[in-house]
């Protein structure tokens, strides 16, 4: 079998060419990264959440009291560091959380780093990293299938692009590092089947369990991935009577599981008990639905691909892969592999997440992995068809669906979260920077629309927070006779007459009277109130 220096190392030139084709596909998709991190913005109550699991003293939550008053160092104290602390508070705090700790423990060394910021570049700086490396696995994945430099970085951009990876880039959560993990699984996958370098089987093994455990302890749902994929490979092995690889990858699975559980037993209780665990296995038992939920799992993937177009997507890949089969397409086994570990991802996580928090992120690594299988099926059929001895057909492929992605990204507005390309967001923040020495006060009816304001409330010099449980006291003025700016937050989409009940509560204050200002309405309303 071929060696994997025959990949990268038959000269020096080789070593060079792949090297600044690897310089130029990070130099595009580190600008476009980049470029698309100037729109974002820290709101989303989950990505507070990141802040709070990897370094609060506090648990997972705001150890704000209702009705009490607090300076803006309090908030920047609930999502920084203390040096000296280092994991303890971190590994503490994912263990009464619903999620492993790989992902804090790594944000809370970044945060150590660039203490005592709380800037979006925290949590931006981790999926950088874990961008560069998807970029990396991700072309010498694809340079040893097609042994094509161009086509490889063609490809790496175009899955790297996506607006909806773009958009997994952009959530400080731990799914941009849970698709980093895939793309290192699936490398090492290829290089098992094809036993590119057997005097390294074992060790290979052993380090594709170690992927495996990391993955998981990141986020449970990377579990789907290595199920579906174990699954398409053991049908494989048994098509063409491999038993011993069926075991020994089997045993690395199953090694991973049990690596996990001596370094996070926790685990166990967090996916089949509480609250979360407990609304999993009641829908996952729900075995009316799975039919509803094989065709949801596999319009979402789709969706994430291909946006309004994604019956066009899955037409032109069916008919590709009819191509390839009629072909018998070397690469079809491992690409067949590849697509249905997505597809089993995306139709499990579908089936037993609940309803009620089921959200895209959640499909952010199924639609990657999917991707590089879907764009390898289209381009290896594209490559059949010939122009004068010329490849030009899969160039022509890739530079369509380039187009697409930018296309789709630039100009369909809902195709990238996490950002606000309004600007609206940040010159909100600058006003607010304006009336930093007012009194800031909240109020809200539930405690996660307190985080989709708390990362604001670090700019002002002193707020107190209020809600349906513990309201104003209508006997005194809530600020104590002084100008102030009050945010309105009852949900997300804030209803005039909601707002009206809050105000309504001001001016039946019995010590004074107060007029009101309207300033602007983003993540919550907000207005300046003067003492008549």
């Amino acid at each position: 079998m071929t060696k994997i220096k025959e990949f990268w190392i038959k000269n020096k030139s080789e070593i060079l060419k792949n090297g600044l084709a690897v310089f130029i596909t990070l130099a595009i998709v580190l600008g476009v990264f980049l470029y698309w991190s100037q729109y974002k913005v820290v709101w989303f109550c989950d990505e507070i959440y990141s802040y709070f699991t990897a370094n609060s003293a506090y648990s997972v939550g705001p150890r704000i009291e209702y009705g009490k008053w607090y300076d803006s160092q309090f908030v920047i104290d609930d999502m920084t560091p203390e040096c000296g602390k280092f994991f303890k508070r971190t590994i503490h705090n994912a263990y009464t959380n619903v999620h492993p700790p790989i992902y804090y423990l790594t944000l809370h060394v970044m945060s150590l780093i660039m203490r005592p910021s709380i800037s979006k570049w925290v949590g931006l700086s981790v999926n950088l990293i874990c961008l560069i490396g998807i970029c990396i696995l991700l072309y010498a994945l694809l340079f040893m299938i097609t042994r094509k430099k161009v086509i490889s970085s063609m490809i790496t951009i175009a899955v790297c692009i996506l607006p909806s990876m773009i958009t997994n880039q952009m959530l400080i959560r731990m799914y941009c590092m849970m698709t980093a993990w895939a793309m290192l699984y699936i490398l090492l996958a290829y290089i098992l089947i094809q036993d590119i370098n057997k005097k390294a089987k074992y060790a290979l093994h052993i380090l594709i369990a170690c992927v495996t455990t990391c993955g998981f302890l990141t986020q449970y749902y990377f579990s789907t991935l290595a199920v579906g994929f174990t699954a398409a490979y053991a049908i494989y092995c048994i098509t063409k009577r491999k038993w011993k690889d069926i075991i020994l990858f089997g045993t690395s699975m199953a090694s991973a599981v049990v690596a996990a559980t001596i370094i996070w037993p926790r685990w166990i209780t967090q996916v089949f008990s509480g609250y979360r665990g407990d609304a999993i296995i009641e829908k996952a038992f729900q075995l009316t639905q799975i039919f509803n939920n094989i065709l949801a799992g596999i319009v979402r993937l789709s969706r994430l691909m291909f946006y309004d177009y994604y019956i066009i997507g899955i037409i032109l890949v069916v008919v590709s892969l009819a191509f390839l089969i009629y072909k018998k397409d070397k690469d079809l086994p491992f690409m067949s592999m590849l697509l249905s570990a997505s597809v089993f991802a995306g139709i499990i996580i579908t089936h037993v997440t609940p309803d009620y928090i089921i959200d895209d992120r959640y499909f952010y690594m199924a639609s990657a992995v999917g991707y590089v299988a879907i764009v390898l099926i289209l381009v290896k059929a594209a490559g059949y068809i010939r122009i004068k001895n010329k490849n030009y057909m899969s160039y022509a492929v890739l530079a369509i669906l380039l187009m697409f992605n930018v296309y789709t990204a630039q100009y369909n507005e809902m195709s990238i979260g996490y950002i606000d390309r309004s600007g609206d967001f940040d010159r909100k923040r600058e006003i607010l920077k304006e009336y930093s020495e007012y009194p800031w006060i909240y109020y809200g009816y539930e405690d996660w629309s307190l985080m989709q304001n708390y990362y604001d409330l670090a700019l002002g010099s002193r707020f107190i927070a209020y809600n349906e449980w513990v309201d104003f006291d209508k006997t005194k003025c809530p600020a104590d006779g002084e100008d102030f700016v009050i945010l309105i937050n009852t949900d997300f989409y804030t209803e005039d007459w909601e707002q009206e009940i809050i105000l309504d509560k001001l001016r039946e204050t019995e010590c004074c009277e107060h007029e009101f200002e309207y300033m602007f309405n983003k993540g919550a309303i907000f207005y300046f109130v003067r003492h008549k």
